[in-house]
């Protein structure tokens, strides 16, 4: 699991990567490059553009459990066993 001290990091990594494939899209729309390569190198960057997407659906998930079991504490609604 992640630590909050870690979470900026972990932004900024994201960003990083986020960052990288744009100048990667922008690189493959001013090179000449046949359809072929394109669509191949664009296939590459939707799998890269997929795989940063569940990770932050992941970080997501865990930030909104999190934030339940918080809330249920608070409201006292889990205590009631």
């Amino acid at each position: 699991m992640t630590s909050a001290n870690d979470q900026p990091n972990e932004d900024r990594r994201i960003d990083r990567q986020l960052r990288t494939i744009a100048r990667r899209v922008n690189r493959l729309e001013d090179t000449q490059v046949t359809w072929g390569e394109l669509n191949v190198e664009f296939d590459r960057l939707y799998d890269e553009v997929d795989d940063l997407k569940k990770e932050m659906n992941q970080r997501f998930d865990s930030l909104e459990s999190k934030f339940d079991l918080l809330m249920r504490h608070i409201t006292g609604s889990g205590n009631s066993q």
